[in-house]
């Protein structure tokens, strides 16, 4: 009788419920320490690299506030994709006042949010941060480990009644940044300060605000989807939020709250004045993914559904539209005031990623309608921002940089993608997987089809394949051997570009071959799998039928906006030079006046002298 319905069985089981207990059944020994080659500070193959990364920073009259502005999944060519549709006070502004780098690209492979947000601040490649993805498979403890999963049970502050159920994203034990090995900008500033600067991280994810905000930071804030607050963690030290946290989750004594404001509204296009469809795509396209609670794929899109009160599926509508961009915004406004940010005795560092955005384009993808009016909405938040700093901290007393941790691909179904990738397709994982199974049986035979070949093979862990050393073992084979037959097949697809194995991440002198140093700058040995794999450009692998992701090295999920703007800042306009995305770092370092991060991989852009 045919094994395949079994096989077929047992893996649909293992892919959707990854990390199950029974299959799991050795640690291996003790991991060997990373090796030279995936980190390489100063090294001139990593795009913006400089020869002496332990230069002093140059001192200068950088602004008292230094605000980092992330835009969670804004691909650069954003840019100038819509650039005639921007205003003149938000994106336009920063370009001509400051410097745009045009051509600024992620280094390394697994452009994913954990790891784009701990590399912007450490100015590290996840080789060197530990932080290889949102999630990983962890060895030691036989399970899949989040990016700011506590060693230890943190309560949220406030915290969120059990009856509301499991948060939406994360850790049920709470979060911090205790996953992350490399200091960041805002550990820099606070030991060079003598903790008198002070570091505020706020986001709509957890993962971005927690990673972002380092081992030291003074706040850490993100929202949550159970109760609609803001929240922060006990991690932090702290019983209670900041009073103006406080404000904004509770609202006027007899009014609505902020977060509940949306309730009976939709969201529409901003301009409505525009053709759309002429400068993005149609509203309808089956390869999109419906929207939260409800909304569809068309504007408006109501945000409450079927709901009589606000509640979970309302707030996650919301955080998926701009609306959630908005939420954040108000929080950011009330930080700056409430603490008189930029206006102490030392420099401050206020860092904000809005995750609006990369929800958006997850459900609807980088060609369509919303993520053009979210986008334009960016624009408009951009320029209010300015407007407030300036009038707020004042003109010369902050610097403003905006970038964004990765891009996104394009949906393999449109005509459009298949113009520019010709291998553009989306294809499960699991059928990857289920083939690989196959080959590896037909290569090595199981008799009584007791050999699981992997531990973790699935969309948390992808482009990580993780081996079952111990059921290998058991069968007097290598497990590099079986890497380098798992690789080959892999690579052997139609759709797949290349792939590798552990071992020849870890060879410093082996062949160079594409993308292998950015595969090397994403690993990790403690934390990364036997082999990593790379799919041709435009090709989604993935367990969705509908959206789209990122997390490739290829240039729609490498190419990132770089713009800075304020105190310290020339007004040297474009820039085409290409600089790497492990230049934001010492940048934000150069403005505060402190030391780059001690991993920090590159220097700032010779082209962001600070004014004498």
């Amino acid at each position: 009788m045919p094994r395949l319905p079994y096989i077929f069985g047992g893996l649909f089981v293992f892919f959707t419920l990854a990390g199950v207990g029974g299959w799991l059944l050795m640690r291996p020994s003790t991991p060997k320490p990373p090796p030279e080659v995936v980190y390489r500070p100063g090294d001139p193959n990593i795009p913006g690299g400089a020869p002496n990364p332990d230069a002093p920073p140059v001192p200068g009259d950088a602004g008292k506030l230094v605000v980092l502005v992330v835009f969670d999944q804004m691909r650069g060519d954003y840019m100038t994709r819509w650039a005639d549709q921007y205003g003149a006070d938000g994106f336009a502004r920063m370009k001509k006042d400051g410097v745009w780098f045009s051509e600024c690209h992620i280094p390394y492979a697994c452009t994913s949010t954990g790891p784009g947000h701990a590399s912007l601040v450490t100015g590290a490649p996840p080789s060197a941060t530990g932080i290889i993805e949102n999630v990983w498979y962890d060895r030691a403890t036989k399970k899949h480990m989040y990016c700011c999963e506590p060693k230890r049970f943190y309560d949220l502050v406030p915290p969120v009644p059990e009856k509301l159920g499991k948060p939406g994203r994360g850790a049920a034990n709470g979060f911090s940044p205790e996953r992350l090995l490399a200091p960041t900008v805002g550990d820099s500033l606070l030991d060079a300060s003598k903790g008198k600067g002070r570091v505020f991280s706020l986001s709509i994810k957890d993962r971005t605000a927690v990673l972002m905000g380092g081992q030291k930071s003074t706040g850490v804030y993100c929202f949550d989807t159970r109760d609609g607050n803001f929240h922060t963690g006990a991690f932090y030290n702290r019983d209670a939020v900041h009073d103006w946290v406080a404000d904004l989750n509770a609202g006027p004594k007899g009014g609505t709250r902020l977060a509940d404001s949306w309730f009976n509204e939709k969201w529409d296009k901003l301009r409505p004045d525009l053709d759309y469809a002429k400068f993005s795509g149609p509203d309808d396209v089956g390869a999109e993914a419906p929207g939260i609670n409800g909304q569809g794929r068309t504007f408006p899109k109501p945000f409450k559904g079927k709901l009589d009160a606000p509640a979970k599926p309302y707030y996650a509508a919301l955080e998926a539209s701009p609306a959630g961009n908005d939420l954040l915004f108000a929080l950011v406004k009330k930080c700056v005031s409430a603490e008189k940010l930029g206006r102490g005795e030392a420099s401050d560092l206020l860092l904000v990623s809005f995750s609006s955005n990369d929800l958006i384009g997850h459900l609807y993808g980088p060609d369509s309608q919303e993520m053009m009016d979210v986008t334009l909405r960016a624009d408009k938040l951009v320029g209010e921002l300015l407007k407030f700093l300036d009038a707020e901290v004042g003109k010369d007393r902050y610097t403003l940089v905006v970038t964004a941790d990765h891009g996104v691909c394009p949906l393999p179904e449109l005509q459009s993608s298949k113009d520019k990738y010709p291998a553009a397709k989306r294809t499960p994982l699991i059928d990857l997987g289920l083939g690989l199974f196959e080959a590896l049986d037909t290569m090595y035979g199981n008799p009584k089809n007791e050999t699981i070949w992997f531990e973790a093979f699935d969309d948390d862990v992808w482009p990580w394949l993780h081996l079952n050393h111990k059921a290998i073992e058991a069968r007097k084979l290598k497990v590099e051997d079986v890497a380098v037959a798992a690789r080959d097949w892999l690579a052997g697809r139609g759709f797949i570009e290349t792939a590798f194995t552990r071992k020849e991440l870890e060879d410093k002198n082996g062949p160079d071959k594409p993308f292998k140093l950015a595969a090397q700058l994403a690993y990790h040995p403690e934390r990364s799998g036997d082999v990593i794999v790379v799919p041709k450009a435009g090709v989604l692998v993935t367990q969705y039928a509908g959206g789209t992701s990122h997390g490739s090295p290829h240039p729609y999920d490498t190419h990132i906006p770089f713009l800075a703007y304020g105190a310290g800042v020339p007004a040297l306009g474009k820039r085409g030079e290409k600089v790497s995305s492990l230049s934001v770092a010492p940048a934000l370092a150069r403005a505060l006046g402190v030391p780059a991060p001690a991993k920090a991989a590159v220097l700032a852009p010779e082209a962001l002298p600070v004014k004498k």
